[in-house]
């Protein structure tokens, strides 16, 4: 029985320890965003030209991550302060989220024109790729299923 025990808990320690040291390495956003950008790249065969121009976007979503992290970071605070209070003033919560609901919204049309802008760079072959990586996105995550 306590051989057993014994070998359980090893088994334990050395699976969290594996996966402490190995598997569960957090990545950065700018790291995510790499692999991504190298994952595209290498799945549609871009020219130097197309990396140059998704680069771009990267960097410039990046940035307006970067931007709205610390919007959201200010809201957390102010909603842990008012949390705090007596009484949470409700119309002040509600229009600091509202603000923060307009800074999502206005990325839309950014996000939408730049998509655009790449799309046109891509050659009808290039497109086919795309798709059939969406769909096999889709299909791996179940999107569509009711």
């Amino acid at each position: 029985m306590v051989r057993k025990e014994l070998v359980i808990a090893l088994t334990v320690f050395l699976g969290l320890g594996l996966l402490t040291l190995g598997g569960c390495r957090h990545h950065s956003h700018g790291e995510r965003a790499e692999w991504v950008m190298d994952y595209i790249s290498e799945v549609l065969d871009l020219t130097d030209e197309q990396r140059v121009q998704l680069d771009q976007v990267k960097t410039e979503f990046l940035e307006k991550g970067r931007q709205m992290h610390v919007s959201r970071a200010a809201m957390y605070a102010e909603i842990i302060a008012q949390l705090q209070k007596e009484e949470i003033d409700q119309a002040h919560l509600k229009g600091m989220i509202a603000d923060h609901k307009a800074k999502m919204d206005a990325m839309i049309p950014w996000a939408v024109e730049r998509l655009a802008e790449f799309h046109r760079t891509l050659t009808p072959e290039q497109r086919a790729k795309l798709v059939d990586k969406l769909e096999d996105f889709a299909e791996c995550h179940h999107y569509g299923d009711d």
